[in-house]
């Protein structure tokens, strides 16, 4: 199978951290409670990052680590546990790491375990910024659910659902799969803790998302299911070869071109403002290589495709789309800025960090972070994907690049904070 050639250079993560996914899993888990061992500039993270997206009382929490904690490897937490049980009542705390109580060696684990009850279970989540990106960490969180979720027998074959989507974008999926008579376990997560799909030797795993690729491979392992290999449900085509691909593996045979088609045509106007833009990924959230794919189908010329980590064998879907695409793992942020100078592409998608100041300098971008949040997928999800791409387009129409400055010099700042944690 035909796929680009991958370039790796920084080894960092030009990205969020890894605390940032309680943004949407708190509200998918809904009887769930998040609660961070960190530092103020983790709980600064949260709130600056997080509080335009919180519009009711969040179930999550940052435990702040002073400087007379910092040499405690079991820092004191049973009476924040019982306060966050009287005024949540939580079914399951999940107790996540991050930078600093990582470096003093805590051992969450053994954290987690002697607050943990029958009745309450606290999980560890590994999620710091050293080893996590913005959207990888609900792959620790799905991870931790794991033996929670029964053992399903070997003649229960049916579905799961990997990743979180909103209640919309999972009725959409489970209707689906209902019209096109696929059995159905599941959701991983669930939206309740307690209705964790069950999972064996039977279930076919479909991920959602392709930042989960730890998780799929631990219950390949672990359980024994079968992982679908597949474009993820981006855009008509990654929809189209999603389903067809499902189908499959329950030995039918489906053409959705005619599916396809019509929803390509549903965006034609979208399509006809994307067709021939240069259009430049720098890292962050992991949805990079669907992104593109769809943006290429959609006419457009990816100039880069930059993500912070490819798992070749559960991307492969996806980088055979991208044959002849420049793919970077990890990539320079320097020599990008230089390249988007270089390239002068039509449109940059890049990091919360970055986008801005990029803005600021007549550059046509847009925030990866908003895709992780909105409801893209499947084929419910066609028109607010290609909306998402052709509303900075639209905005910034006025602007001509070439009027300012810095490109008639070539240069860009090297002062743009390259990460956020």
């Amino acid at each position: 199978m035909a796929k680009p050639n991958i370039v790796r250079e920084d080894g960092a993560y030009h990205s969020f951290c890894g605390l940032t996914c309680v943004g949407w899993l708190y509200q998918k888990i809904k009887d769930s409670f998040f609660l961070i061992l960190g530092t103020h500039t983790c709980a600064h993270l949260l709130q600056n990052t997080l509080g335009v997206m919180v519009f009711a009382r969040p179930r999550f929490a940052v435990a702040l680590m002073e400087e007379e904690d910092l040499s405690k490897q079991q820092p004191e937490l049973q009476s924040l546990i019982d306060e966050i049980l009287a005024d949540h009542q939580p079914s399951v705390i999940f107790l996540l790491s991050s930078c600093t109580p990582e470096v003093m060696k805590v051992e969450f684990e053994g954290l987690a375990a002697s607050l943990s009850t029958p009745e309450l279970p606290v999980l560890f989540v590994p999620a710091s910024g050293l080893d996590y990106t913005f959207s990888q960490a609900e792959d620790s969180v799905l991870q931790a659910l794991i033996p929670f979720c029964p053992e399903a027998p070997p003649e229960d074959k049916r579905i799961v659902f990997l990743g979180s989507v909103n209640d919309v974008i999972a009725t959409d999926f489970t209707l689906e799969a209902e019209r096109l008579g696929l059995p159905l376990a599941g959701f991983l997560p669930s939206n309740h803790f307690s209705d964790l799909p069950p999972i064996g030797p039977g279930t076919v795993l479909a991920p959602l998302q392709p930042y989960l690729a730890k998780v799929a491979t631990r219950l390949k392992r672990e359980r024994n299911a079968t992982v679908i290999s597949s474009l993820f449900p981006f855009g008509p085509d990654g929809t189209r070869h999603f389903w067809e691909t499902l189908a499959a593996a329950f030995g039918q045979t489906l053409d959705l071109s005619e599916r396809e088609a019509k929803a390509w045509e549903n965006i034609q106007e979208h399509v006809e403002l994307l067709r021939g833009k240069k259009v430049f990924f720098t890292a962050d959230n992991l949805l990079e290589l669907p992104l593109a794919r769809f943006l290429r189908a959609a006419g457009c010329e990816i100039v880069e495709c930059s993500s912070t980590y490819i798992n070749q064998r559960f991307h492969q879907a996806e980088l055979a789309a991208l044959a002849g695409v420049n793919v970077v793992e990890q990539p320079n942020f320097d020599r990008q800025l230089r390249d988007i100078a270089a390239f002068k592409p039509d449109l940059v998608i890049s990091t919360m960090g970055t986008t801005n100041p990029l803005v600021g300098h007549g550059v046509v971008a847009k925030w990866s972070t908003e895709f992780a949040f909105m409801p893209i997928h499947g084929w419910a999800g066609v028109g607010t994907l290609a909306g998402m791409f052709t509303k900075s387009l639209r905005r910034h129409a006025q602007l001509d690049p070439l009027d300012d400055p810095i490109w008639r010099t070539g240069l860009m700042p090297a002062a743009i904070p390259l990460q956020v944690r």
